[in-house]
């Protein structure tokens, strides 16, 4: 019983480990595009400001997901080193 309960805190420590490495994938790629828009816009601030305002509350939903996938990539490191230490003492026993 005890081996089984160790495998599946490692297959949850492994799924959330590749659960941070994609969304590490995406955080990194969102700021690739947030920078190319800065690059863009330098010469257009007028086109920037009518879009900004035109998408006002599209962009406040696309802030309220990113910051739920903040919070959740935060909760999900801190699960992973309570994991990893659960682990740590199962295989001690």
């Amino acid at each position: 019983m005890e081996n089984y309960y160790k495998n599946k805190l490692k297959e949850r420590l492994n799924y959330c480990q590749e659960w941070k490495h994609y969304i590490d994938m995406y955080l990194a790629n969102k700021e690739i595009t947030k920078k190319t828009d800065v690059e863009f816009y330098k010469t257009r601030p007028f086109l920037k400001l009518v879009l900004n305002l035109y998408f006002l509350p599209y962009n406040l939903i696309r802030l309220t997901k990113h910051l739920r996938i903040r919070h959740d990539y935060k909760k999900n490191e801190i699960e992973i080193k309570v994991l990893s230490e659960k682990i740590n003492s199962v295989l001690k026993k």
